[in-house]
C-alpha cells in the first residue's frame, strides 16, 4: 500500500474537520466565530507570502480566514503549523510567518503549532530577539501530541480527539513495533464506529488514521479482513465499501508501480504474476500502456 506523508495527512484532516479542530484546541476563538459566513483556506496566499527565503518544510502549513460574530468586517487569520521533525530555527520561522502575514493583510493573527514528533524536550513556543536596546518577544500557542493522556482523549466527545489519539498511537506504534501498531489501528476503528459520528466524519477520520498508522501489506490485509468481519456484511454506517475501495485503490497503485519496475528490469512474466498476484493479461495491459 502506498504510504502518504504525515504532513499531508494532517493538512487534509485539519481542513476536513476545521470546526471540530477549533473547538478542540481553541474553545474561546471557536465560540466567537460566525461559521454561517463560512471560512476560507488561503493556500495560494500563503504560498505567495512564504517564499524560498524562509527555510523549513512547509507542506502542512495552513492559513485560514474566519469571520467574527461581532458583525465587523474584521477577520482573523489562523496560522496552523504541524511540526513532525526537529528544526533548530522553528520559532524564528514562526515569527517570520507572523510578520509577513501581518504586513500583507494587517489583520489579527492567531498562530498555533502542533508538535507531532517524538522528542520529549522539543516544543519551542517563543522567539526572542535582543540587540542593544532593541528587544522582541514573540509567543504562540503550542500543543505536543506526545504529552497527551489517552484517557482524556478517549473521554472527549470531539471527533478531533480521535485524530490526536491516532497521532499518539502512531508515536507509540513506532516504538513498540508493527504488531502493536495494528492493535492501535483496530482500536481506533472500533472507537470510530462506536462514537456515533456522521458517515462523512467517520470516513474522513478513517482516511487519516489509515494513512498515519501505516502497516506492511500483510498486516494491512489483516486489518481490512478484521473490519469486514466486524461489520459482518451489514454495515450500519454505510461506509465499509468506501473503506475497502480506498484501500484497494492505494494497494493497486502500489502493485502498478511494482509491475512497472519489474518490467523495466526485464523480469520474466511468470515471476511478475507470482509477485504481484495479477493475471498475465493484466500485466500485458500495463506493459502496453507503459509504451505509450
Amino acid at each position: 500500500m502506498e504510504k502518504q506523508t504525515p504532513d499531508l495527512l494532517w493538512k487534509e484532516i485539519i481542513e476536513d474537520l476545521f470546526e471540530d479542530f477549533l473547538r478542540f484546541f481553541m474553545t474561546d476563538l471557536y465560540s466567537n466565530i460566525d461559521f454561517a459566513k463560512g471560512y476560507q483556506f488561503l493556500d495560494n496566499e500563503l504560498a505567495n507570502i512564504v517564499d524560498k527565503t524562509i527555510k523549513g518544510k512547509k507542506l502542512s502549513d495552513r492559513l485560514v480566514k474566519v469571520h467574527l460574530k461581532d458583525g465587523t468586517e474584521n477577520w482573523i487569520l489562523v496560522h496552523l503549523e504541524v511540526q513532525g521533525y526537529y528544526e533548530k530555527e522553528f520559532s524564528e520561522r514562526m515569527f517570520k510567518y507572523f510578520y509577513r502575514i501581518y504586513d500583507k493583510y494587517s489583520k489579527k493573527i492567531v498562530a498555533f503549532a502542533i508538535f507531532t514528533e517524538d522528542r520529549k524536550d522539543y516544543q519551542p513556543a517563543k522567539f526572542d530577539y535582543s540587540f542593544y536596546e532593541t528587544e522582541l518577544n514573540y509567543k504562540y500557542k503550542t500543543y505536543k501530541i506526545l504529552d497527551q493522556k489517552e484517557e482524556k482523549l478517549l473521554a472527549s466527545d470531539n471527533p478531533f480527539a480521535l485524530v490526536v489519539l491516532a497521532g499518539l498511537y502512531q508515536l507509540k506504534g513506532e516504538q513498540e513495533g508493527k504488531e502493536k501498531k495494528l492493535e492501535f489501528k483496530e482500536k481506533l476503528f472500533d472507537l470510530l464506529t462506536e462514537k456515533g459520528y456522521s458517515r462523512k466524519k467517520v470516513y474522513m477520520i478513517f482516511k487519516f488514521l489509515d494513512g498515519l498508522l501505516y502497516l506492511p501489506d500483510e498486516l494491512e490485509d489483516k486489518f481490512y479482513q478484521d473490519i469486514n468481519e466486524k461489520l459482518g456484511g451489514a454495515d450500519k454506517l454505510g461506509i465499509s465499501e468506501e473503506m475497502t475501495n480506498l484501500y484497494q485503490t492505494a494497494k493497486n497503485k502500489g502493485k502498478l508501480e511494482m509491475v512497472k519496475n519489474l518490467l523495466d528490469l526485464h523480469v520474466e512474466l511468470d515471476k511478475i504474476v507470482a509477485a504481484s498476484g495479477l493475471s498475465k493479461e493484466e500485466i500485458e495491459e500495463i506493459k502496453k500502456k507503459a509504451r505509450h
